[in-house]
Order: C-alpha cells, then structure tokens, then sequence
C-alpha cells in the first residue's frame, strides 16, 4: 500500500485554497445581501401582497430572538429608533417580498447592514406603521378551549373567498368555527389591550364589538350571540377579558339568527390614509395558537 506524503509545499497550497473559498463564500453572501438591500430601497408598497401577513409562528420567534440577542450584545442600540422586533419583522417582510412562510428570516448581520438605509424609505416607514397596529398588542388567541374534553374551534385561511350575502364579495377575515355548533357556548376574549369603539348590530355581522388596541390596530368580533355583562361603548379592556359569547348572528335585520353555523368572525384592520384596510388574521392566529386559555363548563 503506498503511502502518500504531502510536503509544506502542498500543505500550504490547500490551506491557501480552503480560506480563498472561505472568503470567496463570505463575499458572494455580502455582495448577495447588499443586492437585496438596494433592491429593497427601491421598492414600494405592495398593499395586496401586504394584507395577507405571511409569517410563520417559528418565523416571528425567530425574530423576537434576533431582536432580544441583538440589544444584549449592543446596549449601545437601546434607544435606536428601528432596532425593535417591529422594525426587524417590517425589513425582513420587504427583503422577502411579504413572504416568510418560503422565504429565511434575514440574519442579524443582513439587518444591520440595511437598516439605516431601508428605514429612511417611505416604504419602510408606512409598512412598519401597520406592522407596529398588528403585532404590537397581540397576546392571546380569541377563543379558549372548553371543558374537560377541551372542546374548541377550527378555522382555515379563508382570506378572500368568495361571499354572497348582500352582492359578490371577498371575505376579510378568519371565521372560527364552533366544534359543537353551539350559540352561547364559547366565550370570546379579547386579542389585545384597547378601548371599545363600536357594539352593535351590523347587517352582515349580526351583533359585533370593534375593539381598537393601545397602538391603533381595529380588531373585529362578529356574529356574536351576547355580550359580557355590562360591556358598553368607550371601556378599556385589557387581553383576555371577556367580550360576549359565539353566536349565528346576521345576515338579516336585527336580531336574525340561524343562517349559518355558529362561528366568530375575526377581523384585523389597520389605518390607512383615514380609512381602515383588513389584513388577513390566519397567521396571527396561527402564532397566538399557544396562548390560549382552558376553561371550565
């Protein structure tokens, strides 16, 4: 068996060759990133792709992560107006195009290196004023589970599907459908701290409540059965309070019960140029599925 033996000639020519690829790799990533960066900047709102909210749960811990580890390292940071999880989650949404259910979370580096320049951008600035109405105040998912058996909802992304009821149109929302088809039977909870803007009745909503949260996002309860005790127009409630009961309310003139099965409508709005625009609540729901209360009945 021969046995070869590499001089210091050799040894040195593939230590050369490993950090020439090393670097190489190291600068093809920077030169990548920086294209994404300039890309970035140049970029405006894409409001359709914006309303969707394609974030996965482990996506959006991943950036509460970088954003925490970030400002641990770099006390000198604390203060910065745009190193927070909202800025975090509004550059990592325009560098993938809206997408972070396919697309990475860009690393801590990448954020670094485009912040400054990104945030000066009128794009950057309008989407981290929605991003910041969602996801500031959100904490617990709008439905507990019920009972021993713990009984609970089901929903799927239903963003923009079709309707009828009261001429052609797309649903603007999430409906969380009741497991027993019962009204009166799941509690609803409120997503976030806030104030009570509207009660009511509404044609295609039946009886709903309008709850506007500490930051300025609109979150719309609908087709309730009852409300909470005591509940009226201009309370504070505050995440998790109890705002009424599911119900199959709607779809007629006051009081119209029976038209569908028994469900909550979602709705999530934020303010865009004095009106409210709907974004798509699945995913936020999908990131609020752990926490989540257990009731007894």
């Amino acid at each position: 068996m021969k046995i070869f033996k590499l001089s210091w000639r050799g040894i040195c020519s593939i230590l050369i060759l490993i950090v020439s690829i090393t670097i190489t790799g190291k600068c093809l990533k920077l030169i990548g990133s920086e294209l994404l960066i300039r890309d970035a900047i140049t970029k405006t709102v894409d409001y359709d792709e914006f309303r969707r909210v394609r974030i996965e749960k482990d996506k959006f811990e991943k950036i509460n992560q970088y954003t925490q580890k970030l400002l641990a390292l770099s006390p000198e940071l604390h203060g910065h107006p745009y190193i927070n999880r909202i800025a975090y989650l509004t550059y990592s949404m325009i560098l993938s195009d809206y997408d972070l259910l396919s697309r990475p979370v860009p690393d801590v580096n990448v954020f670094l290196r485009g912040i400054d320049r990104l945030s000066k951008t009128r794009t950057f600035q309008e989407l981290y004023g929605y991003y910041r109405e969602i996801f500031s105040d959100i904490r617990y998912f709008p439905v507990p589970l019920m009972g021993k058996d713990a009984e609970g909802v089901s929903y799927v992304d239903s963003w923009f599907a079709p309707r009828s009821y009261g001429g052609n149109r797309k649903h603007e929302g999430t409906d969380l459908m009741a497991a027993n088809n019962t009204r009166g039977y799941f509690p609803i909870l409120s997503i976030t701290d806030g104030v009570v803007e509207n009660m009511g009745w509404l044609e295609q909503g039946g009886y709903r409540i309008g709850i506007r949260s500490v930051s300025g996002g609109y979150f719309y309860y609908a087709h309730m059965d009852t409300y909470a005790p005591g509940l009226k127009i201009g309370d504070s409630v505050i995440a998790g309070q109890l705002l009424g009961f599911m119900g199959d309310s709607g779809y007629g003139t006051e009081g119209t019960i029976g038209q569908f099965d028994v469900h909550l409508h979602l709705g999530i709005y934020v303010s865009s140029e004095g009106m409210e625009m709907s974004v798509n609540p699945y995913w936020i729901l999908k990131i609020l599925e752990d926490n989540r209360t257990q009731l007894a009945h």
